[in-house]
């Protein structure tokens, strides 16, 4: 009985002296899981949020470790910050399947709006010289040939920076490109009608 009596005191300090025990090695790991994800450029540019977030549970978990040790010995615990920890490990682990599968949906959204361009682009041309053939058609030829040109040298840089394998860039480049044409082949389309209508 006085074994007992002895024994269980000893065995809550032990749970004790356990769970204030900061978790050091599980802190270490997810620090190593992140600097490994850093070094990969691929994170960087097709996971970046989610490279931000893994950084922000880092940060949480420090902050939980030093709201702990500030705390009396006896009334530390740790339990919170070994699963934030644990979680902040495995969302760093993520991160290089993230990026590559963000990678390829980025790669084939730029050859869609590559191949998209293939089209538009020589659309827009004969449109343009549709324009030029309609009587009292108003538009401001120079400027929109000037326009065509410059559309197509940033097709041709889209191009290359997708045959590089920069995805990201030649995916806003081709995107950017788009936009401004079919904003061009609506300024056209829109003075082509209004001559005919004046006629």
């Amino acid at each position: 009985m006085r074994f007992l009596k002895v024994l269980v005191p000893l065995l809550i300090l032990a749970a004790f002296a356990a769970c204030s025990k900061p978790p050091q090695a599980e802190a270490d790991a997810a620090k190593a899981a992140l600097d490994a994800a850093v070094q990969n450029p691929d994170v960087a540019a097709y996971a970046s949020d989610e490279l931000q977030a893994a950084r922000d549970r880092l940060a949480r978990l420090q902050a939980e470790l030093d709201a702990q040790e500030a705390r009396g010995t006896l009334s530390r615990k740790y339990d919170t910050a070994r699963n934030m920890a644990l979680e902040a490990q495995a969302a760093a682990e993520s991160l290089a399947a993230q990026a590559v599968s963000a990678k390829e949906q980025t790669k084939a959204e730029a050859m869609t709006l590559l191949n998209d361009l293939r089209i538009t682009v020589p659309e827009a041309e004969q449109g343009l010289a549709q324009a030029r053939r309609v009587p009292g058609v108003r538009l401001d030829f120079r400027s929109l040939a000037a326009s065509l040109a410059q559309a197509k040298a940033e097709v041709a840089a889209a191009e290359d920076a997708y045959n590089k394998g920069d995805y990201v860039t030649s995916r806003a480049t081709a995107a950017a490109v788009k936009g401004s044409l079919t904003q061009g082949q609506q300024v056209v389309a829109d003075a082509i009608a209004a001559a005919k209508v004046s006629k």
